[in-house]
């Protein structure tokens, strides 16, 4: 956290983040509970979250190669001043007493396409301020900035939906999404790589397609994120089912369930972000991975809201572990002139949580919100331990950074 002190332009950066992780709490505190109010069916709130990943699906591949050809930090404001208008306009058409579900599906396709620009265009400015040789400790405040808000932020949404209305909710967000790109406005002198060569935007997302699967690093890793977020991070589509209908805690016990697992989270990072470098990467990743899957599924058996308070925490610092690892091995291992790309092949495989929520969703339905959150612990599992032998000695930081795109290839 001290590159938080010593870094005034990473320190605006980071400032903005936490504002923004602010505006996405309460979206994911409240959109799926919104889908549960006014349709009191699990398949719809699932699908809602399906919708949003579908859209980062489709938006995310293109959206690196504006990542690496515009200026990210324009890209960021567009962004979010569009999230802004969307939930304004869900505040008034709740407001309103108008608000059906198809307008919550179209504001979740818009805030997935949004958040497909947004999410790596931020990542990739996170090494341009930072540098380099800092981005775990980077990586490690900027997941501790999500989770801090995550503490925070969703007691506060529940609160808010349960004395004052879900309205109100979204006209904070919107005041979150409108503020902090008012703050990135005044982030000045960041340079960014020069591209070694000019091609045309569709040759700039084949080079992209090509290298994420001819790369045997980021081809593993980007199948290790898809399994992650299709199996293990499906679990987020059924909170809002978990708390209303399991643990019978309401609008705010979800606020208390996204808060504790952002706690854990928070407690892993600041604990990681003081531990210098870690040599065996690919293990920690491996271990955190597991140990998601392994505290999933007893989250998915607690029937008391305290203990799946106490398993979601753990869960989520598995959770810590493994995102800041797979996170700095991406941006450290890639090119630059390649690594809007390949964030946005991170940011397609998150899409994968959202639209994991159609069969969390339909599962659900048929038998129960907790066999299907065991359901996908159990996957990551089961390819945890498949993986540790592989992963138990690759990824380390002896290992040397390829130089180029071909020579990393040719591996």
């Amino acid at each position: 956290m001290l590159l938080i002190l010593r870094n005034p332009r990473f320190r605006l950066l980071w400032t903005s983040s936490v504002v923004n992780y602010m505006g996405l709490m309460f979206y994911f505190t409240v959109h799926g509970w919104l889908a549960l109010t006014v349709t009191d069916s699990a398949f719809w709130v699932g699908a809602t979250f399906g919708v949003n990943g579908l859209s980062i699906m489709l938006f995310s591949t293109g959206a690196g190669v504006l990542v690496d050809r515009l200026n990210r930090k324009k890209l960021i404001l567009a962004t979010q001043f569009c999230q802004a208008a969307t939930a304004a306009a869900i505040a008034a058409l709740i407001f309103t007493e108008q608000i059906q579900l198809w307008h919550i599906i179209v504001a979740a396709f818009i805030d997935g396409a949004m958040m497909s620009v947004k999410v790596p265009s931020r990542t990739a400015l996170v090494l341009d301020v930072a540098g380099r040789q800092n981005m775990l400790k980077a990586t490690a405040a900027n997941f501790a900035a999500m989770t801090g808000a995550g503490i925070v932020i969703p007691p506060l949404a529940g609160w808010v939906v349960e004395f004052h209305g879900i309205g109100w909710a979204y006209v904070a967000m919107t005041c979150a999404f409108l503020l902090s790109p008012l703050m990135l406005i005044f982030l000045r002198g960041v340079r960014r790589a020069v591209r070694k060569t000019e091609t045309s935007p569709v040759q700039d997302f084949k080079d992209g397609v090509r290298y994420v699967f001819t790369t045997p690093t980021v081809r593993t890793l980007f199948l290790i994120m898809l399994t992650s977020e299709l199996f293990g991070w499906a679990h987020e589509s059924m909170l809002p089912v978990m708390a209303g209908k399991v643990l019978d805690a309401g609008p705010t016990g979800l606020g208390y369930l996204l808060s504790a697992g952002s706690a854990g989270a928070l407690l892993a990072s600041l604990i990681l972000s003081g531990m210098g470098d870690i040599r065996r990467k690919g293990l920690a990743l491996i271990g955190g991975y597991t140990g998601f899957g392994i505290f999933l599924i007893l989250f998915a058996m607690s029937p008391w809201l305290a203990l799946s308070l106490a398993l979601i925490a753990i869960a989520y610092a598995c959770v810590a572990m493994y995102e800041t690892m797979l996170g700095t091995l991406l941006q450290t291992t890639v090119p630059d002139e390649m690594r809007g790309r390949v964030l946005s092949f991170q940011m397609f495989s998150w899409g994968f949580t959202g639209f994991a929520g159609f069969h969390t969703g339909a599962v659900a339905t048929l038998l129960s919100a907790p066999v299907a959150i065991a359901i996908g612990g159990g996957v990551l599992v089961v390819n945890g331990l498949r993986l540790t032998r592989a992963f138990a000695g690759r990824y380390r930081t002896d290992e040397p950074a390829p130089s180029s795109v071909h020579g990393e290839a040719a591996q």
